[in-house]
């Protein structure tokens, strides 16, 4: 198959402008449409390709998930603007992150981004008044992790409405102590607090990432850890901040001077550039001024796994894993030499660099014997 005729690249290229949609339909089969609705792009699907010729099964299927994502989200955007309205009234103004911010800014309709939750971030000496409002309107602190754990976690306990079910997530920074991105200047407060930029939404007033940051965010984001389902919105993120603003790329390597953050910025637009999604020349011309440590066969790999698993939902077998494809995402995206990935890769595959199990005889055994013997799946 040519994977730059499949339906699920010719859909992201319409999504993010740089293809249009005319009358004659991309190659296209049950699997891939049915790959589509998984990773929550059946609403997308519906409205930029509603002449395929589907089974009416497979038909009221799609409606079905356009209408419950475009319910989903008026009553996410109900629920941001019933708090912010709230918190404005307080004098508070949050900044809008992930895919809350892109979605009502940038997407051809805002019901394309689907999102589980919404993330606001708040400055630390206010976060108490916001949780009061969070009171004031209902919601409730809800998690199976200790409250512990959240002392110096990024974000504080989440909020859900038991009515309305919708999750906030109130962020205090933007990465978790555990990313190597937590301590980076490039993320600091100040940092953060400088590359914000005033906003509306729906005539309230919030912040936004500034667009040099907010694609470092989405592209660290999206690459410190291997995420299958909805894993493709990172591309149309990225591919439609670029496709219409105009980036500081001289901010953006600045901003990304650190390896372990270039990498996941190079690899993200590199793949975006390969596959027609974006639109902008200079961006062409631009990223490849990254200080990454990519190596040609690195970004292979890498493309290799969006390709089959993001892309493609190609399943996982019996040795390529859903976890053992997450150690070679790990690895690949690394800093370190490419000779000491290609040592590391099937070595961290027989012991798994995090499991407290990886020298237990009866479990390289039984890891051995799935290898072996499993059936893929």
């Amino acid at each position: 198959m040519n994977i730059k005729n499949s339906l699920p690249i010719t859909l992201l290229q319409v999504i993010t402008g740089t293809k249009l949609h005319n009358d004659s339909e991309p190659p296209y089969s049950i699997s891939a449409i049915n790959w589509l609705i998984k990773t929550r792009l059946g609403s997308v699907l519906f409205e930029m390709f509603p002449t395929l010729p589907l089974s009416p099964e497979l038909s009221s299927q799609l409606k079905t998930e356009t209408l419950t994502a475009k319910f989903w989200q008026q009553t996410q955007y109900q629920a941001v603007v019933e708090l912010i309205s709230e918190l404005n009234a307080h004098n508070l103004s949050p900044t809008l992150l992930k895919g809350i911010s892109v979605g009502s800014k940038f997407y051809p309709k805002p019901y394309f981004r689907a999102m589980r939750d919404i993330d606001l971030l708040v400055e630390e000496d206010q976060i108490e008044q916001v949780e009061q409002v969070m009171l004031k309107l209902g919601y409730k602190q809800k998690s199976h992790l200790p409250d512990s754990f959240y002392i110096t976690h990024h974000h504080t306990i989440p909020w859900q409405h038991p009515e309305k079910e919708i999750w906030f997530e109130i962020h205090r920074g933007l990465f978790p102590p555990s990313s190597p991105c937590y301590s980076s200047n490039t993320f600091s407060i100040e940092t953060i607090s400088s590359e914000k930029i005033r906003s509306n939404f729906n005539d309230i007033k919030v912040y936004r990432l500034g667009y040099e940051i907010q694609i470092l965010y989405i592209a660290i984001h999206w690459g410190e850890s291997f995420k299958q389902i909805g894993g493709l919105f990172a591309l149309v993120d990225t591919a439609l901040i670029i496709n219409n603003t105009e980036i500081d790329w001289d901010k953006l390597a600045q901003l990304a001077k650190e390896p372990e953050v270039a990498n996941y910025v190079f690899f993200l637009l590199t793949y975006l550039d390969k596959y027609s999604l974006i639109s902008n020349n200079t961006a062409k011309l631009n990223f490849y001024k990254l200080n990454h440590s990519l190596s040609t066969f690195d970004i292979y790999v890498l493309e290799k796994l969006v390709t089959n698993y993001l892309v493609l939902g190609k399943p996982f077998g019996r040795i390529l894993t859903i976890n053992n494809v997450a150690i070679l995402w790990k690895i690949f995206f690394s800093t370190k030499p490419s000779l000491q990935k290609l040592i590391l890769a099937p070595v961290y595959i027989i012991f798994p660099p995090k499991s407290d199990k990886k020298f237990n005889l009866k479990f390289l055994f039984s890891r051995i014997k799935n290898f072996l013997f499993k059936s893929s799946y």
